[in-house]
């Protein structure tokens, strides 16, 4: 089991990245080198001398997919926090040559990229001394931060491989995330990406990211624990205790085409997409939605309703002036950040919207509620809309949401062992893991790059 915690946090992770940015805006690899060296953490327990070493960045779903395929004991998986190598990264680019545009940024950049490859090249073998790395494991190809560091690790013998935990690309973001890809990612630097469904590796294949020989789709490893919990969960007594009902929040902007940036883009925070698509939105939606949930809570105490976000959940909240965040019984509880399965397991029902994690509910068997109603009617958002067909309980209005989840908010019953047709079809077609076996299929492409060497 892979401890991520392990990975150096804190004032002890802001000290080591303020001393690797002073070591690269002072040129100097061999303090740096030294000081990304003591961010190596080991996630996991030793799996013993001749065990394949995974040196990750993690983030939050790739880590969880890096348990799932290597966290049994096989491999020994250790740990770089990005702040460290974003912290090299800004000794050399500013902050708006992001992911977004590190393809795409003016000429005058191309001798800050050569300097900061040429860095690496020096700073790389001295983190390789200590991690003693068979390959390196990122969870996205585009990390602006990551492109020649990627380089370096390729060119050095190391597979620097990404699983890809990007995936959900509905049919009015393939063209979107084609474009952006060709014009603004430049073609992957590594040995190898994973991805999840057949539709990213398309798009990556056509925006010339990467050659077909070398994108594999293996599925989403972090629905196996799921897969094998519901099989679990389905030979055991009836789980008792107060209903939960969980609800994913979402906000104006989910699953849209949106292109952030970083402070000091000339665009500002947002890009201005022309077209009409900066127009779409689900304000509507979401408000209504959270509206339902906090009535929920408020009509019936019996019941525990958890609302679950990102980072930014209290600045959304406050814009669907639903007081939630503010004004909220007893029963409600807000979650930020960390892994929803959980959440998921101990839920009677769950809801949500352009989201991983109904797809993780979907695979532990749980009744899921999607709504469809308000702008997800629109002609102009409608190819925009996650469609997970049968495999869900779509409501018609947010009333017909606060009585679907009503009904559903029942102590939890045991979950079926063998899932419907129609949420293995889901399952494959967005998650590439109808199965369970997502973890093997990624082990063996990793392993196979690893014999394979330079």
């Amino acid at each position: 089991m892979i401890q991520a915690n392990r990975i150096l946090d804190g004032a002890a992770r802001r000290a080591l990245s303020a001393g690797i940015a002073l070591g690269a805006y002072g040129r100097r690899p061999g303090l740096v080198g030294g000081l990304l060296g003591l961010g190596v953490r080991q996630l996991n327990a030793d799996a013993g001398p001749f065990a394949p070493r995974i040196l990750t960045l993690p983030k939050g779903g790739f880590i969880e997919d890096v348990d799932a395929a290597f966290g049994d004991g096989d491999f020994t998986v250790l740990g770089l926090a990005r702040y460290h190598t974003k912290a090299l990264y800004g000794g050399f680019l500013p902050q708006w040559v992001d992911d977004n545009s590190y393809q795409s940024a003016p000429p005058e950049m191309d001798a800050r990229k050569a300097a900061l490859r040429g860095f690496w090249t020096q700073v790389w073998p001295r983190v390789q001394a200590r991690a003693q790395a068979s390959a390196v494991l990122t969870g996205n190809f585009a990390y602006a931060a990551e492109q020649d560091f990627g380089a370096v690790v390729e060119a050095s013998g190391v597979p620097f491989i990404a699983m890809h935990k990007e995936a959900l690309k509905t049919p009015g973001l393939v063209n979107f995330y084609t474009t952006l890809y060709r014009d603004r990612r430049q073609p992957f630097q590594g040995r190898k990406i994973l991805v999840y469904n057949t539709i990213e590796r398309g798009i990556q294949i056509d925006a010339g990211i990467i050659p077909p020989d070398r994108v594999e789709v293996c599925g989403m490893p972090r629905l196996d624990r799921l897969h094998q919990w519901r099989i679990r969960a389905a030979q055991s007594a009836a789980p008792s205790g107060r209903p939960l009902v969980l609800f994913l929040s979402f906000h104006p902007k989910t699953g849209l085409p949106v292109i952030p940036r970083k402070p000091g883009a000339a665009e500002g925070r947002l890009e201005n997409l022309g077209n009409g698509l900066g127009d779409v939105s689900w304000h509507d939606l979401s408000a209504q939605c959270h509206h339902a949930v906090l009535r929920l809570a408020r009509e019936n105490p019996g019941i525990d309703v958890v609302v679950k976000g990102k980072g930014d959940l209290a600045k959304w909240l406050g814009l669907t002036g639903a007081s939630i965040d503010q004004d909220r019984p007893d029963n409600l509880k807000l979650v930020v950040g960390g892994d929803p399965q959980d959440l998921i397991a101990r839920a009677s029902i769950v809801c949500g919207f352009t989201t991983t994690a109904l797809l993780e509910a979907i695979a532990s068997g749980k009744p899921v509620v999607v709504p469809r109603f308000a702008e997800a009617l629109d002609d102009a958002s409608k190819p925009f809309f996650l469609d997970l067909g049968d495999a869900v309980d779509h409501a018609a209005s947010a009333d017909d949401l606060y009585d679907r989840l009503l009904a559903g908010a029942v102590p939890p019953v045991a979950p079926p062992a063998n899932l419907s047709d129609h949420a293995a079809d889901m399952l494959d077609h967005w998650a590439g893991n109808p199965d369970g076996k997502a973890g093997d299929r990624v082990r063996a492409a990793v392993m196979a790059e690893i014999g394979r060497g330079s």
